[in-house]
């Protein structure tokens, strides 16, 4: 693990860790691990804690980009003190690319609470989180293995190590980025004559035809096929924002349909 110097924010953080940060798992590291508020936090962890508790997280995201659909159920969860259950689903989430989520836990275990403590393991899982060198993730791991022992630092290497492989944005955000593509594709192979399509969370209408993204798993309306699908590039943006391996490929164009 290396301490190297921070980049500009990433939009992953500035769109998904902001949510984190409103929860339990958030609210008691500015006390144990030391790192700066950032910027626009709000000083009420009982608010934030009552927000986290109900992240509405869209089930139609769940296949297409699990990192971003299992971190929030993950924070969700941690939020409502299913700590156990809420670390599962950001370990899901952490394989599928989220940063935050890897953030999230190496937290979770560095400080303990929400989960047992287990410092080395909460050091290898920040560590994890500062690939894409967002600030205000590579401070607290800096804060964090500044309050290490030499023990709990030689382990967390030994740990780190071990999880890289599965978990690195070299494999991780990859298989991200592969499955995503693929569905996209999928998506937008029908974008013709029209077409439109229902994805629970994403295209759920209100009266008058604007997206309701508060029901994340009813599909009482539908949206057109380019449009659902620029709705999850935006979300695919946020997961793999600031990732050096992602190459985007750009806007799909409608297909019109052919001349009689």
């Amino acid at each position: 693990m290396t301490t190297t110097s921070a980049k500009l924010p990433c939009t992953a953080v500035v769109l998904l860790a902001g949510m984190v940060m409103a929860s339990s798992a958030m609210a008691f590291q500015q006390k144990t691990v030391g790192a700066a508020t950032p910027s626009g936090a709000s000083p009420s962890h009982a608010d934030q804690l009552e927000e986290a508790k109900n992240l509405t997280c869209l089930s139609g995201l769940e296949h297409m980009l699990p990192g971003i659909y299992y971190y929030c159920v993950g924070a969700r969860d941690l939020a409502r003190g299913k700590g156990p259950r809420g670390m599962g689903m950001l370990k899901i989430a952490a394989r599928w690319g989220s940063k935050p989520a890897q953030f999230t836990m190496g937290v979770g275990y560095f400080n303990g609470g929400v989960v047992p403590r287990n410092r080395p393991l909460g050091l290898a899982w920040l560590g994890l989180a500062t690939e894409r060198h967002n600030p205000y993730i590579v401070a607290t791991f800096k804060s964090a293995w500044d309050k290490a022992l030499p023990q709990e630092r030689r382990q967390a290497q030994v740990l780190w190590k071990s999880l890289l492989p599965e978990y690195g944005d070299k494999r991780a955000a990859r298989r991200a980025e592969l499955r995503y593509d693929h569905d996209r594709m999928e998506l937008v192979r029908n974008a013709v004559y029209g077409a439109t399509v229902c994805i629970a969370g994403l295209t759920t209408t209100r009266l008058g035809g604007s997206p309701d993204p508060t029901d994340p798993h009813a599909c009482t309306g539908s949206t057109p096929v380019m449009a659902a699908a620029k709705v999850a590039d935006h979300y695919a943006d946020a997961l793999l924002d600031d990732w050096r391996g992602h190459v985007s490929i750009g806007a799909v164009q409608e297909v019109s349909a052919p001349r009689k």
